[in-house]
């Protein structure tokens, strides 16, 4: 029989699970439109551009992340209310952000990029900015278990990013450049700028009715912070190389501009249906610290078991059902000009790579929790350097459509890694906190 505690718990899990849930499913809505309006709107050529802008930003604002985001639920777990570790988290976070994002431009002003890219990156990271102000603030709803109020903060700002692409489309609707070829691209990323300026107001209007504010900076609690939260930012950056980003880059330089749009994509859906799972275990994350804190090791077992349960069913429902329509999924989503016959392979590997990411959130959280940070670390490197075998491959053929194949497998074979070495570690500490609980009990008796 669950205890009176598990049950409030499971309630609290499962309440801010489906507010999330209820919150994406909208976002979902909102980012299915945004790829038809954008992917519609531009050329297969254009497009790839665009993707291009948009994953050189979203690299360094995943290497500016640092593992903040989980390291604010992870504390605040313990003090939900303390407005100090809330503003050295943010004061952090601004600096980090800042330190990537200026770096990042400088690096597209000194390599020669063109206009439109440098200024296409500038408003892109700008909003990245606000998000990652943000992803505090969800930090710290996240663990008062008040996701609905973040869910809202999020909805409004992508309700304005939408309505602001729908209306560039429709301006610029004659074409896609001005004359001169500079701007009209770039200009599809300000109305994510002003959402997100929106959303991280909203939020921070919430935190501030919870915590206490404090606005004296700890230098020595900001540097713990950073040190603290560093391995799980690698950690981070790691995982994403692998992939996402060398993916990305890989296709970008094998493929032709209308086959790089159509893998562009098709990763794209497959990114926002991944995300499914870490909203899920980001949810969990504060009982199960919690239970784990407090040496409720059967109670913290049940928990992973039952979420376990959940993501295994969760993936195969997404690659099976997902499969069967493809081109379908291609076609509403974005346009049927995406669909080519050669990369008839693209959206099942792509939903399968994302069906097995949310094994690698399970784990991830999990030994998260269990403050297995460096173990992870060293896996990473083993799972970053086996995918790297596959992609040195890429550049021993000259045939685009198999240098995707060898692409695809190794971002399936780094994270597949992973997700078989994280079960193995998480059922491993399990069964020896089990054998520690029994020979206690033997000694009490």
């Amino acid at each position: 029989m669950q205890t009176p505690s598990l049950v409030l718990l499971g309630k609290k899990i499962a309440f801010s699970t489906m507010v999330q849930y209820a919150g994406k499913m909208l976002q979902l809505v909102f980012s299915m439109i945004n790829l038809k309006l954008i992917a519609g709107f531009l050329s297969g050529h254009d497009y790839g551009t665009y993707a291009a802008i948009a994953e050189y930003t979203l690299f360094f604002s995943t290497a500016a992340n640092l593992g903040i985001f989980g390291n604010v639920v992870k504390k605040m777990a313990d003090n939900p209310s303390d407005g100090k570790i809330f503003i050295n988290a943010l004061a952090l976070r601004i600096v980090t952000a800042l330190t990537f994002f200026v770096t990042a431009i400088f690096v597209l002003s000194i390599t020669g990029a063109d206009r439109m890219f440098i200024f296409g990156s500038i408003l892109y990271f700008g909003s990245l900015f606000f998000d990652n102000i943000k992803s505090v603030c969800d930090g710290m709803l996240q663990s008062n278990y008040m996701m609905g109020r973040s869910t809202f903060s999020l909805i409004a700002g992508k309700l304005i990013q939408c309505v602001g692409v729908f209306m560039v489309v429709r301006y610029f609707s004659g074409g896609t450049t001005t004359g001169n070829g500079v701007f009209d691209l770039s200009l599809l990323f300000l109305p994510f700028l002003f959402g997100s300026v929106v959303s991280v107001g909203l939020a921070m209007h919430f935190v501030r009715e919870k915590i206490v504010w404090n606005f004296r900076p700890d230098k020595k609690m900001m540097v713990n912070f950073l040190l603290a939260s560093l391995p799980f930012g690698i950690i981070n950056i790691f995982n994403n190389l692998y992939f996402r980003f060398i993916p990305d880059y890989l296709a970008n330089s094998s493929l032709t501009g209308i086959q790089f749009g159509s893998f562009s994509v098709s990763f794209r859906i497959a990114q926002i249906v991944s995300l499914a799972s870490t909203f899920l275990m980001y949810s969990v994350l504060p009982g199960f610290k919690q239970s784990l804190d407090e040496g409720h090791f059967e109670k913290a077992k049940k928990l992973y078991s039952s979420i376990k349960k959940i993501i295994l069913l969760a993936g195969i429902l997404l690659f099976a059902g997902g499969t069967i329509v493809s081109s379908l999924m291609l076609e509403i989503l974005a346009h049927k000009k995406y669909i080519l016959p050669e990369l008839w392979f693209v959206m099942p590997m792509m939903l399968f790579l994302a069906a097995v990411s949310y094994g690698y959130d399970l784990i991830l959280i999990t030994l998260f929790a269990m403050e297995k940070e460096i173990w992870l670390l060293k896996r990473e490197l083993g799972a970053l350097a086996l995918a790297a075998v596959f992609f040195a491959m890429v550049f021993a053929t000259q045939d685009p459509i198999a240098k995707t194949w060898l692409i695809m497998a190794g971002a399936i074979a780094g994270e597949s890694f992973m997700v078989i070495s994280g079960l193995g570690k998480i059922r491993k500490m399990f069964g020896e906190a089990g054998k520690k609980d029994i020979e206690i009990s033997q000694a009490i008796s």
